[in-house]
This record gives structure tokens, sequence and C-alpha cells, in this order.
């Protein structure tokens, strides 16, 4: 690589986050989001776990799908999208049987250019987002979730496990906390969530972690103070959710521009 080594971007919102920067070959993984994967100058080249390769501008990966993504040579960008939002049940609806990887008609490369700044606002992003991901502007729009009956309990579990993942205890603790018990509390939220109670509370340790680490604690502090026994555990739970080592953002901290 000659020149200045490009920024990594990572506009963070409530219920999503996307990254923009160098492409980097992943293992197996699957994670608790839903995610885009695009590249402006090439083909996402995208293998799933029973060996079927998925190749275009644009590879969609449903919740908990497990994959491995090759190298590009560019750029990419990657949006993950938590799929218990009710911003995302949105537009769930039109890739349910829609083709996972595909071609964006639209000129983008004005949306690349304007992503890599680091001026550029959360606001904006949602606009260009949707530009390279061939989806509507109105589906960024934050929307509140559904709140009646047995759900609303889960809607309450799922904003504390957001706010303090480092205080889950135990199923059975957190079904107390809502009122439910533990067998009907972990059947109701894997129907609304997808996954189980504790794979989604990995998730959130592994975000509360990374955004600690990213912003300048040491690995080991920001996995105590998210919840994980030690980094090796973080380490772990990075390598399978998002098939890298956490160690590759941390190298480029000073390359890396958050966006909130």
């Amino acid at each position: 690589m000659t020149g200045k080594a490009p920024h990594l971007h990572l506009y963070v919102w409530y219920e999503r986050f996307l990254y923009v920067g160098p492409s980097k070959a992943t293992s197996l993984h699957r994670n608790h989001a839903a995610v885009w994967l695009n590249a402006p100058e090439g083909r996402m080249r995208v293998t799933l776990a029973d060996g079927t390769l998925l190749e275009d501008m644009v590879v969609y990966l449903p919740s908990d799908t497990e994959y491995a993504a090759e190298e590009v040579a560019t750029s990419i960008a990657a949006l993950y999208w938590e799929p218990e939002s009710a911003s995302f049940h949105r537009v769930a609806e039109r890739f349910e049987n829609a083709p996972r990887a595909f071609h964006c008609p639209q000129d983008s490369m004005d949306a690349w250019q304007t992503l890599q700044n680091a001026a550029t606002s959360l606001a904006d992003a949602e606009r260009l987002a949707a530009k390279l991901f061939c989806l509507a502007e109105t589906d960024f729009v934050t929307v509140s979730p559904r709140d009646t009956g047995e759900d609303s309990r889960v809607t309450a579990a799922l904003a504390f496990l957001r706010e303090s993942p480092q205080l889950y205890g135990s199923l059975e603790a957190l079904a107390e906390k809502v009122h439910l018990s533990p067998s009907r509390f972990a059947h109701i939220f894997k129907r609304v969530v997808g996954v189980p109670v504790r794979r989604y509370v990995l998730w959130m340790k592994m975000r509360r972690a990374l955004e600690l680490a990213i912003t300048g604690d040491s690995l080991t502090t920001a996995a105590l103070s998210a919840g994980f026994a030690d980094s090796a555990h973080l380490s772990r739970t990075v390598r399978a959710m998002m098939g890298i080592a956490p160690e590759y953002l941390f190298r480029h901290r000073e390359r890396l521009v958050i966006h909130r």
C-alpha cells in the first residue's frame, strides 16, 4: 500500500452501527446483528457455513447467520443492525425473500467519499448509508418498539442489558426483575429478540467493551468493565461474533474516527 493509510470510520446509532474502512478477511463467525456488506469498486465474496458463496456489490446476512468474508482491495462498508429494534422490523420485511447478494444500481461514489470525511454527521450518514445498501432514507428513522403485554417485560430487560450488560447475573435474576418466571421469560425473549438471553448478553458486553477499548481503555480494563472474566474471554467472543481479533481495531486507534 502506498501513500497515507486510510482512516477507519465508525458511525454509532442506538440500534445499529456502520463501519467504513479497510477490508479484512474473517473466519467463520455469526453475530446477533443483521449485516449488510458493500464493496464500492469490487464484489463482496462471502461464504456461508454450508459452503454457499454469495458474491456481488452488496451482501445481506440475516441475524445469526454464520459466514466468512474475503478481503477485498478497497475499503468496505459494513452495516450492523440489531434485529429486535422496531426500525429493523420495517426493513426485514422487504429482505425476507430477497436475494442475499445483489447489485445496487445507484452511483454511490459521492456517498463513499462523504462517509470517509471526519466531519460527516450521523444524519448525513443515514442518507448515504441508505444509498449504499439500496434502502430508503425513511428506514433509518428510529421508531419506538411495540410495548404491549409480556413483550413490554422484554423491552424493559433489553433496556437494562443495553445500559448495564456488566450487571447481568443470571437468567433467573433478570426474569425476576421483570416479574416473569425464568422459563416464560426465556421463551418470550427468544421469540422477540431472536436469540437466547445469554447470546444477547454476550453481544451487548462485546459492544460495551469495544466502545471502551476504542476510546482508550486497555483490552483488560475494557473487558472487566463490560463484565467479561478477562481479556481472553473478550477476545474469544469478538472472534466468534466478528470473525477478527479485537486487536485489529485497537492497533489502528489513531486512525479511527467515531461519529456519534
